[in-house]
């Protein structure tokens, strides 16, 4: 057949190319990155293999664009294994450990400050090049933090439940065992240690509870994975100091002129941005979502109703088809031709 006999290519959307949801494959690779000072430990999620017609690799050769992910309070790069995996065809995914968490080197002085970690953030962007940003909870406040003060970094910018100032009465927020621990002088430390090495089962199932409506859907591989990764934590020594300072630090960002300087920066920023949030959020209400788009001019909100404060975690599927809009919305030039 002569290529005039041919069918017209037409753009394929990005949400068509997304992987399957696979919650036994194992935790991406990672290594130790020297960035403007900080030593970081980043994730790279492997590339999908070969896929059914239809799903997955299928009509694409290589990703869009880049993504770098990053974690909450207390949390880790393995909070994006699912959404990573599941977005690879599209984005070339990379996942960083805050300073002082995962295994990641804490941060010079001790200096867990929402400066320091933006900082941190820069330099890791600055090494990769750029990429899609997203941050979930206290990462998603750095992140709006880092959009606002390096746009040239941020193709477009992804917010999962972000902790902005949320002053209201939240005793949950504070009812975790290994942040309740961790600010307590001298004591808190030893137990810490003591709960992630012996009870790290039970510690990992609370967390689970306080930040998931359903964390059963996790399935047994990646709570193993996430035990693992506790035992593996609790042998730091800077561990409860990485979770009391970026704790304290948080809440006087929150604190200091009534969080206003969240605002500010946030009315910054200028990349494409999308807000996602869970309705039955425990840690920050969603009921601050629309003053979130309200301040970043430009902004789109996408809620989930029964899905707790970690919607990467919870629903990847859900959460991957909307980034993958998000970026064709921003790059109409991303649709694929097929």
């Amino acid at each position: 057949m002569s290529t005039t006999d041919r069918t017209p290519s037409v753009p394929r959307s990005l949400r068509d190319l997304l992987a399957p949801l696979d919650r036994t494959t194992p935790l991406w690779p990672g290594e130790q990155v020297t960035a403007s000072g900080w030593r970081i430990h980043l994730r790279h999620v492997p590339r999908p293999g070969p896929t059914p017609t239809g799903s997955g690799d299928a009509g694409i050769d290589a990703p869009v664009g880049r993504a770098l992910y990053v974690h909450g309070l207390g949390g880790s790069s393995l909070n994006w294994t699912d959404l990573g995996e599941v977005l690879a065809p599209v984005l070339d995914g990379y996942a960083m450990d805050l300073p002082g968490f995962g295994f990641s080197d804490p941060p010079p002085g001790g200096d867990y400050s929402l400066t320091a970690m933006t900082d941190s953030v820069i330099a890791v962007l600055e090494h990769l090049g750029g990429a899609h940003l997203v941050g979930n909870s206290l990462g998603g406040a750095i992140a709006s933090r880092v959009a606002a003060q390096r746009p040239d970094l941020v193709t477009t910018l992804t917010l999962i439940s972000p902790a902005f100032p949320d002053l209201r009465p939240r005793i949950k927020r504070l009812s975790f065992v290994p942040l309740t621990l961790a600010t307590v002088p001298r004591v808190g430390p030893a137990v810490f240690g003591y709960l992630g090495r012996v009870h790290a089962e039970r510690q990992v199932a609370q967390t689970l509870r306080e930040i998931m409506v359903r964390p059963q859907v996790l399935g047994p591989t990646r709570i193993a994975q996430a035990v693992e990764h506790a035992v593996d934590r609790a042998e730091l020594p800077w561990a409860p100091a990485a979770l009391s300072g970026s704790l304290n630090a948080l809440v006087a960002s929150w604190l200091w002129m009534s969080g206003r300087d969240h605002w500010r920066r946030a009315r910054m920023i200028t990349s494409p941005t999308l807000v996602m949030w869970g309705g039955r959020d425990k840690l920050v209400s969603a009921a601050i979502a629309p003053r979130v788009i309200r301040t970043i001019e430009g902004s789109r909100l996408v809620m989930f109703g029964a899905v707790g404060h970690v919607c990467q975690m919870e629903i990847p599927l859900e959460t991957a088809r909307e980034i993958a809009r998000h970026v064709e919305i921003a790059d109409p030039a991303s649709l694929v031709a097929c």
